[in-house]
């Protein structure tokens, strides 16, 4: 899948986090933070992969970047 913008990121990881099966409140709860806080965090709009890993660390996944110049 080709992720070309923040959003599409941050939507990817919703995407897995659903799949996955595993609550956001789970999540929250390992990363240290609120529901609310988490939630906040995927809707920014420079939602970075850093953000993506620490999210996805905590259900054993992680984001990779293959930077192509075009």
């Amino acid at each position: 899948m080709a992720i070309k913008t923040n959003q599409e990121l941050a939507q990817a990881v919703n995407k897995i986090i659903l799949q996955s099966g595993i609550k956001k409140t789970f999540i929250s709860e390992k990363l240290g933070i609120s529901r609310q806080a988490l939630d906040k965090l995927l809707d920014k709009k420079n939602f970075s992969l850093e953000d993506a890993n620490k999210i996805l660390s905590t259900i054993n996944y992680s984001a990779e970047c293959l930077i192509k110049k075009v």
